[in-house]
């Protein structure tokens, strides 16, 4: 047994318990829509741990450490990423989106997207061993560029993963205080694509050729 992947699923599973009770702290309940999202939260990040632990454990290992040869721009956006997207937006949903709301179109569409963008992230995990939490240039990992997967496509796809939940959470709880949460985190991640993206040309061998070949860092034909 991988000791520190296991810790990593346990850890992510916690987070997601967390914010399913940050919700009900804001809105005093759950109804069957919020039910429904939370229930298929929690079993999402449980699926997605246990098929990664089985092919590729050892991206797990490395995501869960902490590692502080990240540049500052990094642990400041790692963070205000980490409270508003686990945490904050889930209890501003509780204390904004009426309880009782219908399951709809844009809620079975935010779903679908949500899940979407799970399969995106575990795919690019299972491609990319390289894939730790936090950005950095891993000299003693002997990193190395990976083209396959869903970076053969775009450069940063679990990046755009996070985009479409940010799409998924608004869809799912419709209310302006998400949508403006979501919006900042989907602004803080395009930040973090930028930067991450400029320290990878100038530190990791063979990127600037790589970028060459794959264009578009999040969004296909876009950007």
């Amino acid at each position: 047994m991988n000791k520190d992947a296991v810790i990593y699923i346990l850890g992510l599973l916690a987070e997601r318990i967390i914010g399913a009770v940050l919700f009900w702290l804001g809105a005093g309940s759950f109804d069957f829509r919020s039910g429904i999202f939370f229930a298929v939260y929690v079993l999402v990040a449980l699926v997605s741990g246990i098929i990664i632990y089985c092919k590729n454990p050892e991206t797990l290992k490395e995501r869960g450490k902490v590692n502080t040869n990240s540049p500052k721009w990094d642990k400041i956006l790692l963070l205000v990423f980490w409270l508003s997207a686990f945490f904050v937006v889930y209890y501003a949903a509780g204390k904004t989106v009426p309880l009782g709301m219908k399951i709809n179109f844009d809620f079975i569409a935010g779903m679908i997207i949500y899940i979407l963008s799970a399969v995106i992230t575990v795919k690019a995990m299972l491609e990319n061993t390289f894939l730790e939490s936090t950005a950095r240039l891993q000299t003693d990992r002997n990193q190395k560029v990976i083209q396959t997967g869903p970076y053969s496509v775009v450069r940063h796809p679990t990046y755009s993963a996070v985009l479409m939940w940010c799409v998924s959470v608004r869809c799912i709880f419709p209310s302006a205080e998400v949508f403006l949460l979501a919006l900042a985190i989907a602004t803080v991640i395009i930040i973090r694509t930028e930067l991450e993206d400029k320290m990878l040309r100038k530190g990791l061998p063979g990127y600037e050729e790589y970028s060459k070949k794959v264009k578009y860092r999040l969004i296909p034909f876009v950007w």
